[in-house]
């Protein structure tokens, strides 16, 4: 016979581990389906913005990330097709960057403390819905749970079981490494534009740097090669890939008693540094949908709550990620925004700090 939990998370990054110590916390018992063993590698920018922190506060997490081993930076470094560098200050403590695999792993200790019940290395095999919420079944165990949060990734298992993955957009992939740290980038956060794609870097420590490519597939070796002989990288330097990087939004709520959270539900370009806010911000709310379907008095309204707040999450802030896109996407307007920016810093002062989420919203 399986276990009944009041709430299955799928997916144990930044938004699983979220929405699973809120709901933990709240009361619910949890299961936590993971299908890697930790600590695994994810590509991430490994970029923390201030919007984290009442989040990870508000999850009790926020001592434990913050000492870290991390980089603190003080910098946005840009750098046109030209290779003209353009550089602006970030506020004071606006940006700090710390590896995935440390973060995650504060973050799925932190949900076993509540009292979540983990499933490690166990892939989602098979989905589907009964009366009193949602069968699940994974190479190790089956389990029912009264409703389900899918924060499985841009590419959800979860979301393929249900019938509603969407087409992915081809063309661009993310290759990331991390590197021995070149002096330059101490304290400094770069984008810089490559011929058929674009290059981040930011230091993590005192002694590496993350190195993330986008290229179109079809320069995918060209543009690799030329960031591996601009940063002195050998051949056979590990990367890690990642794809897709467009794809259509999900409904957050695509099944009744059903929540997307995170990449599952929506993608953002990855480079703003934006992304682990946003899982964790949704993460947070899925739980708050979970604990409210669980309660007869307000199951009724408890999908409509979370598509609302879901979309006024991203409502103030995402069009500075689409801005942000198409200006590496057209990497000659890229350029021109840039040298439009040299006569008038202040402009792209404020939309860094829009990125990094050091202003209000508008």
């Amino acid at each position: 016979m399986s276990e009944i939990y009041d709430l299955a998370v799928i997916g144990a990054g930044p938004a699983g581990t979220a929405c699973a110590i809120a709901a933990a916390r709240a009361g619910l018992r949890v299961a936590l389906v993971e299908r890697a063993v930790f600590p695994r590698h994810k590509v991430c920018g490994d970029c923390l913005n201030p919007s984290v922190w009442p989040v990870l506060e508000a999850l009790g997490t926020a001592p434990a990330v913050r000492a870290l081993a991390h980089a603190a930076l003080h910098h946005v470094r840009f750098v046109d097709l030209k290779g003209r560098p353009l550089e602006v200050p970030l506020p004071p403590d606006a940006e700090r960057a710390v590896t995935r695999e440390s973060f995650d792993a504060v973050m799925l200790q932190a949900a076993l403390d509540a009292g979540v019940v983990l499933f490690a290395g166990a892939p989602l095999t098979g989905l589907s819905a009964n009366p009193q919420g949602w069968d699940l079944s994974t190479s190790q165990t089956t389990l029912t749970a009264r409703c389900l949060t899918a924060a499985d990734g841009r590419n959800s298992t979860t979301c393929r079981l249900l019938g509603i993955a969407p087409h992915a957009r081809a063309g661009r992939v993310a290759l990331q490494c991390h590197a021995p740290l070149a002096p330059s980038y101490q304290g400094t956060v770069a984008l810089e534009l490559l011929p058929h794609g674009y290059c981040g870097i930011a230091p993590v420590d005192d002694q590496r740097m993350n190195l993330c490519l986008v290229s179109e597939n079809r320069h995918l070796a060209e543009t690799k090669a030329t960031v591996q002989k601009r940063f002195g990288l050998s051949a056979d330097q590990a990367w890690h890939s990642m794809a897709p990087l467009e794809r259509p939004a999900l409904a957050p709520v695509p099944r009744p008693g059903c929540f997307l959270a995170g990449d599952a539900a929506r993608v953002v370009e990855p480079f703003t540094g934006e992304g682990i806010y946003y899982a964790l911000r949704s993460g947070q709310l899925a739980a708050a949908a979970a604990v409210a379907w669980c309660s007869p008095a307000s199951r009724a309204t408890a999908g409509r709550a979370y598509t609302l707040a879901h979309r006024q999450l991203y409502r103030h802030r995402l069009w500075v990620n689409r801005l942000s896109r198409l200006a590496v996407t057209q990497r000659h307007l890229g350029s021109l925004l840039l040298a439009l920016g040299r006569p008038f810093p202040s402009l792209l002062r404020h939309l860094t700090a829009k990125v990094t989420g050091s202003l209000p919203p508008a």
